[in-house]
């Protein structure tokens, strides 16, 4: 029972990024999700078992953090905002106990592919037909589009994360033995290599650089720890293919190139101005009394004014930072320390494409406003990385069957 809700949660948290039909999918998620946990709990309580690690110990802290300074900070706070950074995180400690082989994880990651396909193939053929346009950047005149998602944003991070989703499927499919590895038909790489070619395409017309860069990470890690000469042919590849038709792709994907096309480029404006950004946001977080120094200005107030300014974002770690005090961004770095060390802990090379994975989103979250408050994307992630958990317990497990024989 608690698989089915799960899988359903996989399919219904991409299809609540579509527009038009957000409110519905957002509800049933959100409901699923509810119903999970219930279900879980009572399971747990049932077989008075329930795997417990310092990670769900240092979720379960920041997440009691933030819903204490909710209460105390009430007029500075969104519950909006509250359940967006803590349901994801929570769905950890959840995904972690309900899955218990590499075969559900397997089960899951499909049922995942089969939620992104569907807005994906919308947004493409939406995008083609020249429908779906975001916005037309001012300084290079590239026409951004968001197909069927709210924005071009969350296009292009739910792409970069459903090409991931096909690369660890693909990787855990292959990992298989021999007589397994059959079972990989033609139509089954067809298909998964169609769906890949129409995510790249939909991630290059949203133009959004933080969700490449995010993607160029995960795949030059993976690659480099699992294949080293497809490592080196691609890198090789893209190189030269960049090199030879960067006139075409440069002045889309950079403003700063326009900027300077026009005599008006300074280097605030590096990043699309992220500089300027992140240095308003640090002098309005320092001029904030001692007591939100340490408890944050507020869940939810970027975008909202705050001492003598506004704040901006455009980087979830320092929006950890200016919302959550410094007492959530110590949580919020140890539980990063904690994911990477046992991400580390796993065995075989399933542990890279995690590793991967980690750092991917890591990056992303330090340049732009990519995972902590963008649920569309943040609950699936946590729902992938409870992996390295599960493959760590089967781990443990197999020892202890092996010692007691």
């Amino acid at each position: 029972m608690e698989l089915f809700l799960l899988k359903l949660v996989g399919l219904f948290r991409p299809l609540a990024s579509i527009e038009f039909a957000a409110a519905i999918f957002e509800v049933a998620g959100i409901g699923l999700f509810g119903l999970l946990g219930v279900a879980f709990l009572a399971n747990s309580a049932m077989r008075k078992s329930l795997r417990v690690s310092a990670v769900d110990a240092v979720i379960v802290v920041f997440a009691l953090w933030c819903l204490a300074i909710y209460v105390i900070y009430f007029e500075h706070a969104y519950i909006r905002d509250v359940a967006k950074l803590l349901i994801p995180m929570l769905g950890y400690i959840v995904v972690k106990n309900v899955v218990q082989n590499r075969s559900e994880y397997e089960a899951l990651l499909r049922w995942m592919i089969i939620g992104f396909s569907i807005p994906t193939a919308m947004s493409a053929v939406l995008i083609i037909g020249g429908s779906g346009l975001d916005y037309v950047d001012y300084w290079t005149d590239a026409l951004r589009y968001r197909g069927v998602y709210e924005g071009s944003h969350s296009l292009g991070h739910s792409m970069t994360l459903f090409l991931i989703v096909i690369l660890l499927y693909d990787g855990f499919r292959r990992a298989f033995t021999a007589e397994d590895a059959r079972k990989r038909t033609v139509l089954e790489m067809i298909v998964l290599g169609a769906l890949a070619g129409t995510a790249l395409y939909c991630l290059y017309k949203s133009q959004v650089r933080s969700a490449i860069v995010g993607l160029a990470v995960f795949t030059a890690i993976y690659f480099y720890f699992t294949n080293r000469k497809l490592f080196l042919i691609g890198a090789v590849g893209i190189s030269v293919f960049a090199a030879l038709t960067w006139e075409i792709w440069l002045p889309n994907l950079s403003p700063e190139y326009g900027m300077m096309q026009k005599g008006q480029f300074e280097m605030m404006d590096l990043g699309s101005g992220r500089p300027r950004f992140w240095m308003n946001d640090i002098s309005l977080f320092a001029s904030l009394p001692i007591d939100q120094k340490i408890a944050g200005a507020g869940l939810g107030s970027v975008g909202k004014e705050v001492s003598d300014g506004m704040l901006i974002g455009h980087s979830d770690w320092l929006t950890i930072l200016t919302q959550t005090g410094l007492v959530g961004f110590a949580l919020f770095s140890v539980l990063q320390v904690l994911l990477f060390m046992t991400i580390l802990r796993m065995r075989g090379k399933e542990r890279y494409a995690y590793l991967a994975l980690f750092a991917a989103v890591n990056v992303m979250m330090m340049v732009s406003n990519s995972y902590a408050w963008r649920i569309q994307v943040s609950q699936l992630y946590y729902m992938l990385l409870a992996y390295i958990e599960v493959r760590q317990s089967q781990a443990m497990s197999s020892q202890g069957a092996v010692q007691v024989g």
